[in-house]
Order: C-alpha cells, then sequence, then structure tokens
C-alpha cells in the first residue's frame, strides 16, 4: 500500500507541474500599461479582421487587408501594397505540384536611429483558407504584431529599423512570403525575422523553429523570453516533417530568426470554429509576452546573435532554458553512467544485485517499448477515429480524455511489466540498472547521431541515475534518499508529461509516444516494483490499462459533436462538363446531415474521382442542371509554343488543373515565369490556382509530336441554380472548407 501511495503522490505532482507549465497567462486588458504587451488590446484588432472566412482574393480579405493598412498608417509604419503574381512548384514522387495565387503584401517599416542597420522583422499572415474565419490562423499573429510594435513604439525610438511583414497567399503555399524574398526590395533589408504562426486556438506559445547555426540566438531566446516554451527536438522535428509557413522561404535564403505557434485547440485550426469567441486569449497573451521581449531586445540592439553552431536547449517548466553546446552532451552521459555505476555499487554492497537481474532488465527495456507501443496503438484504434487531420476532428473535440486514455494506456503497461518481473524473482536493483544501461547506450547513439536532441533520452536517465544512487538502484531506501528520489521522480515525470502532451498533440502516430513512457517507466520503476508480500501485484496496471481502453471505447460509442465541436460537412455540388452529369458529393467522411443531402435526388452513394484529389469521394447521382463551361483555349503560335489560357471569373475559389504530356517540352512557363512543369514526359503535372486577376496562362514549346492529356476542376462560390437547396444545417454541423460550392469537372486531349 505504501509502494502505490508513493506512486499516485508522485503522479499527482507530476500532473500538477506539468499543468503549471502548460497553461496560458491571465490575459491583460485594453488599460494594461503601455510597456506591456495586452491581449485585450490585440483582439480588437482580431475581432475586426477575421468575423468571415477571407481567403487570398476574395472581398473579404480586401477589406482586412485596407483595415491593416489604416492601422499601420495609425502606427506610423507608412505601409505600402506589394501586388504580385506568386506560384511555387514542388516535386513529390515524380509528380510536380505548382500552387499559385495573385497575392497583396503589406509591408510597413518603423524607422530606427540607424537605417544602415539590418532591420527586426515581424512577419505574420493575413489570409485565411476558404471555410474558416481564421481568427487564429494567422490573424491572432498579425494582431500581436501590432501590439508588439505599439510597445516598441512607447519604449522610444528602436536603435534598428523594425519592418512589417503581413504576407498573402500563405495558405494556398507561402505564395506572399515568396513573392516578398524574391522580388521585393525591401527584403535586402531584413535581418533577424521573428515569424508567428498557428496551428489551433489555445496552448502556449512554442518556438518551434529556427535558422540554420542557432547558437548565439538561443542564447539571446534564453535571456529574452519570459515563460519560455521550445526546446532543439522540435527544431528537429520540423525539419523531417512536411508542413511550412513563410519562415521556411526566409529560412532557405539564409535568415535568421525565430518561428512561433501555438497548437493547443487543434479542432479549430482551419475550422469554422476559429471564431473570436473561440480563441484562448491566453495564448494571445502568452504569444505577445514571448515575441515582445525578444522583439525588443533585438530593436534596440546594435548587433544581432552571431551564427554559431546549433546548441542542445530545452526549457523547464517555462521556467527556465537550459542551453549548451552539442559537445557538453558527452559530459552529461558521464555524469549519467557515474550515477548508474554508484548505485549499482550500493546495491551491491547490500548483496541486493545480480548481473542476470541486470540482463533481465535490459531485456525489459524491449517489452517496454513493444507493449507501450502496441497499446498506445489499440488505445488509439479502439476510440473508431480514422487517421488524417480531418478524420481525426472527433478526437480533437474531447482531445483531453484521449489524452488521459493514452497516458492511463501507458502507465498500465509500465506497471504490469514491473509486476512482471519481480513475480519472476528478479531483483529491483539489477533489472532496474539493467533498464539504466540499456537507456545509456540508447543515449549514446543518439549523442553521436543527432547530438542536439540526445538531452530527450540523457536528461532523464541523469535524474532516474541520481535516485538510484540516492537509494543503491532502489535496494537502500532510507529516508533522506528514498524522499529525495520521490521529489526527483515527480519532477522528471512533470517534465515527460510536457513532452508527451507534445507528441500527442504534434502526430498522429501514437506509437511514437511508447519512447515517452519507456523514459517515464526509468523513473517510475521502484514504485512500479511490488513487494513479495503484495497478493495481487497485476491489479494495478490491469486496472490502469483497462481505464485507458475503456476510456478509448467511451469515446467510440459516445458522439462528440455538439454547439461548440460541430461535425465537420463539405458538401458539393459536382458537374461534368462532358456528360452533363451531375452528383451531390462530400470530400469529407459524411454524417448523418450530409447523408440527407447527398441522396435528396435519390441516388445512391458510391465512390467519384474529382481532378486535383488524391483518393475518391462519396457521391450519390444528382439531377442536371444548367452550367457554363469553362473556358479553356489552346492556342499554337507559329514558332511551335503552345498556350493554355484559362481566364478567371469573379465567383471562381480554384483551379485545379492535372497536364500529363506524352513528348519532351521546352522553355515552360506558368503565367510568363520559367517553372518546372510537364517534365518527364508521362508524368502528370498538378496545378491548383487561386485568385488570379489575369487569369492563368501555361506555355511551353513540345519537342515532337505527341498528346497533351488535362484534367480540370472549378470550385465556383455558391450551390448551382436548379438543384434543390441546402437545407440549414443542425447547431452541430458546421461547413467545412468548401462547402456549399459547384465543381465543374472534365477532361481534354490535345494533338501536339
Amino acid at each position: 500500500m505504501a509502494r502505490l501511495t508513493a506512486l499516485l503522490a508522485c503522479l499527482a505532482v507530476a500532473f500538477g507541474l506539468f499543468y503549471f507549465a502548460a497553461r496560458t497567462p491571465e490575459p491583460l486588458a485594453v488599460d494594461a500599461p503601455p510597456a506591456a504587451f495586452s491581449a485585450g488590446r490585440a483582439m480588437v484588432d482580431d475581432a475586426a479582421m477575421a468575423p468571415v472566412p477571407h481567403p487570398v482574393g476574395s472581398a473579404a480579405n480586401a477589406r482586412v487587408r485596407d483595415y491593416l493598412i489604416a492601422r499601420m498608417n495609425a502606427l506610423g509604419l507608412s505601409p505600402r501594397i506589394q501586388s504580385a503574381e506568386s506560384h511555387r512548384a514542388k516535386t513529390f514522387g515524380g509528380e510536380t505540384y505548382v500552387a499559385g495565387a495573385d497575392v497583396d503584401n503589406i509591408v510597413g517599416l518603423l524607422p530606427g536611429r540607424d537605417h544602415a542597420l539590418p532591420a527586426l522583422t515581424l512577419m505574420a499572415h493575413y489570409d485565411s483558407v476558404p471555410g474558416s474565419p481564421g481568427a487564429a490562423d494567422d490573424i491572432a499573429s498579425v494582431a500581436t504584431i501590432l501590439e508588439i510594435v505599439r510597445a516598441i513604439k512607447a519604449a522610444g525610438v528602436p536603435a534598428r529599423d523594425v519592418m512589417v511583414v503581413i504576407t498573402d497567399g500563405e495558405e494556398p503555399g507561402l505564395l506572399g512570403a515568396n513573392a516578398f524574398f524574391a522580388d521585393d526590395p525591401l527584403s535586402a533589408h531584413a535581418g533577424f525575422i521573428l515569424n508567428l504562426e498557428t496551428r489551433g486556438g489555445g496552448g502556449r506559445a512554442n518556438m518551434f523553429e529556427t535558422g540554420a547555426m542557432n547558437g548565439g540566438a538561443i542564447n539571446l531566446f534564453g535571456e529574452t523570453a519570459r515563460r519560455p516554451t521550445s526546446t532543439s527536438l522540435s527544431v528537429f522535428i520540423y525539419k523531417l516533417l512536411p508542413n511550412d509557413t513563410d519562415f521556411s522561404i526566409a529560412k532557405a535564403r539564409g535568415y535568421a530568426g525565430f518561428n512561433y505557434a501555438f497548437i493547443g485547440r487543434q479542432f479549430d485550426y482551419h475550422s469554422p470554429s476559429s471564431t473570436v469567441a473561440a480563441l484562448d486569449k491566453g495564448s494571445v497573451q502568452h504569444m505577445g509576452d514571448e515575441v515582445l521581449g525578444t522583439a525588443k531586445a533585438l530593436a534596440f540592439s546594435l548587433s544581432l546573435p552571431a551564427k554559431t553552431p546549433d546548441k542542445v536547449y530545452a526549457d523547464v517548466f517555462g521556467l527556465a532554458v537550459i542551453a549548451y553546446p552539442a559537445e557538453g552532451g558527452w559530459l552529461a552521459l558521464a555524469a549519467a553512467a557515474a550515477l548508474i555505476g554508484v548505485g549499482a555499487w550500493r546495491a551491491r554492497r547490500a548483496g541486493a544485485f545480480s548481473w542476470t537481474d541486470a540482463l533481465k532488465g535490459a531485456a525489459a527495456t524491449l517489452l517496454l517499448l513493444v507493449g507501450a507501443a502496441a497499446a498506445l496503438f489499440l488505445t488509439r484504434n479502439l476510440t473508431g477515429a480514422a487517421f488524417g487531420f480531418v478524420e481525426q476532428r472527433s478526437l480533437l473535440a474531447r482531445f483531453p480524455l484521449f489524452e488521459a486514455a493514452m497516458a492511463f494506456s501507458g502507465l498500465g503497461v509500465v506497471l504490469l511489466t514491473g509486476a512482471l518481473l519481480a513475480r519472476g524473482r528478479a531483483g529491483v536493483a539489477g533489472v532496474w540498472t539493467g533498464l539504466l544501461l540499456v537507456a545509456l547506450a540508447g543515449a549514446l547513439v543518439v549523442q553521436l547521431v543527432f547530438p542536439t536532441i540526445a538531452f530527450v533520452i540523457v536528461w532523464p536517465l541523469i535524474a532516474t541515475a541520481l535516485v538510484s544512487a540516492l537509494t543503491g538502484a532502489g535496494a537502500v531506501l532510507g529516508r533522506v534518499g528514498a524522499a529525495l528520489g520521490l521529489v526527483v521522480v515527480a519532477v522528471t515525470l512533470g517534465w515527460l508529461g510536457g513532452l508527451f502532451h507534445g507528441v500527442l498533440q504534434g502526430l498522429d502516430v501514437p506509437e511514437v509516444p511508447a519512447a515517452v513512457v519507456w523514459l517515464a517507466a526509468l523513473a517510475l520503476w521502484p514504485l512500479v516494483w511490488p513487494a513479495p508480500t503484495e497478493r495481487r501485484p497485476y491489479a494495478p496496471g490491469a486496472a490502469a490499462l483497462m481505464a485507458g481502453l475503456g476510456i478509448a471505447l467511451f469515446m467510440r460509442l459516445t458522439s462528440p459533436w455538439s454547439a461548440r465541436y460541430p461535425q465537420a460537412a463539405e458538401p458539393l455540388y459536382v458537374v461534368g462538363v462532358q456528360s452533363g452529369k451531375a452528383w451531390r458529393a462530400s470530400q469529407v467522411a459524411p454524417g448523418p446531415w450530409s447523408l440527407s443531402v447527398l441522396t435528396a435526388d435519390g441516388g445512391r452513394i458510391g465512390q467519384l474521382r474529382v481532378p486535383g484529389l488524391s483518393r475518391p469521394i462519396a457521391a450519390a447521382p444528382a439531377r442536371a442542371v444548367p452550367f457554363i463551361p469553362p473556358a479553356i483555349e489552346v492556342e499554337r503560335a507559329p514558332d511551335g509554343t503552345v498556350t493554355l489560357r484559362a481566364p478567371w471569373s469573379g465567383d471562381l475559389l480554384t483551379l485545379r488543373l492535372d497536364l500529363r504530356c506524352d513528348t519532351p517540352v521546352a522553355e515552360a512557363r506558368v503565367n510568363g515565369k520559367p517553372t518546372r512543369i510537364l517534365n518527364p514526359p508521362g508524368r502528370w503535372t498538378h496545378l491548383r490556382w487561386q485568385a488570379a486577376r489575369g487569369g492563368l496562362a501555361i506555355s511551353f514549346k513540345p519537342v515532337g509530336p505527341g498528346v497533351l492529356e488535362m484534367r480540370y476542376a472549378e470550385y465556383l462560390d455558391h450551390w448551382p441554380m436548379g438543384a434543390i437547396p441546402l437545407p440549414p444545417m443542425p447547431a452541430d454541423v458546421m461547413g467545412w472548407d468548401m462547402a456549399g460550392s459547384t465543381v465543374l469537372v472534365g477532361a481534354r486531349r490535345v494533338g501536339l
């Protein structure tokens, strides 16, 4: 009973530490002191800019642009608009993807004392995705920047210029940032860049990405961040992910800087529910507090951080940043090894250590990792939610409940593993030492290959090895050593709780948090080891595992949808241009309301392929409606150049155009700019365009005779005339992305 009491006490304290580190600060009101950042003042701007969705090229986005011009003029930034056509091409799996739009960036300058110094650059984007007001992504960041500029002005004239770059067209593909850094002369004046983003409607602002050679920058971050949330692990992981922000464009051009975002309440990310009312004002306050301190230090300094080798760093409960050169990891490993040795030596002197038990502990590492991965995978699947951002929205609607299910399942595996080894007549000292030695070996490998992330293993290992040294690997339980050990265990678990929380939020890969469960097991081991007199040693572990699985099953059997967390619905009316046939379709899995919409014309639901989408969507035959077919023209010049022209109408939201040519082409251009498309022959080029004021023009010279294949989908911003109207949505359903659009689809073959 004493063991379980201590275990529960440690878990309770750990949760308290985690909660303290994860909570957002109280937002300051509009009457806060001028030198302070006030979320209340920022939210006035947020409310003015984010009442409705405002995607690039829309009338609503133009209204946001005009509001920003007025606000930036009032702040003395003398803003101007950079209007540009921008597109970017990427290649995946041998196929080319091109995103483009006409954008209106807004660039302003707060003059400093020395205009020759590179400017501190504050950057965010003001466009939203089509179906979301974007009160968080990214109007919260834009409003935060306006309040930061006001606070900097209140502090006096900065040493260097402060440049504000509010980009357009980030959502379709970083188009505004691409245009700014490629074509705007002021981009040469940019110095250190602070980019602000959001991927949710709450949580603490995480500084998750830096420029290359971040050693000097991290020193600055540690000195200026008030309640920092950041680790070199996030910097490492972000490099591996396909995700991008505007900072990606700057970083690729060699700029130094920081990238901030909050990622809590991800249900609201790119969602109609991303409203001013749903936005956590404390998250805005934390973002402002963190960025303002660093921004002021940069703005009033005559020098920028030096580029030195990347550092190992992480915050500790938001209280401070521990940072050191990558080589310092070797000293940490040496300290861990020494402490493990002390613990084993004390246990051996007490006659409680066996190398056979140590081998069992080493083998138990595999059992813990595999068992935790299996339990977490089972728990995730038992919820019934499919994988994918939209598919997992039922989890995001009740994320704390899902997080509790995963935590209970992981704890259950740790407790059951300890009970299993104890019943195998192994000794706690040897088994624990074996576990620690495997962790030491793992940390050594990571230190050799990826030194900036080795701390993830090394820091918990040092703390756990310290407890082992204090308690003789769990065999010498003096009162002082045991008490200190419990404190260290609780602190370690609280820190790992933050890591577990971050991994669950950032990745929909349920097996990955098993690594955090394993690290927690290192600290918990003496507390999961049942005494020989315990009658039901497996009961605590079984209870924890059943609790996790039970919560997951509850989530499967109950509906998460409510007026605050509505189910996504994206009804579309798809019309085949050549056939004249029509379908009622949905790009997201249809719920009860969507099913009634799809079958309103009496058709049975099947599958339909739409150009530009990677997989079929649910659709049912619908009544034919009148439509005006897309006017995609093919022109041939005397020199052999072939040009495709797609004019742009006022009701066109998005044009998706797939092209494939069976002969090589030369001099390929999109809207007059050289672009790598249509090569090699036989490979598809996928274009997604928004807001092309002058239309879309694609030109190329075929090297020889051949055939150009074309597939297209035009998304129009209205339900078709003549169709049965959409019924009102119930309170627990919301229109997602391009809900209510008419989609004209077709295909052509053009001889070359």
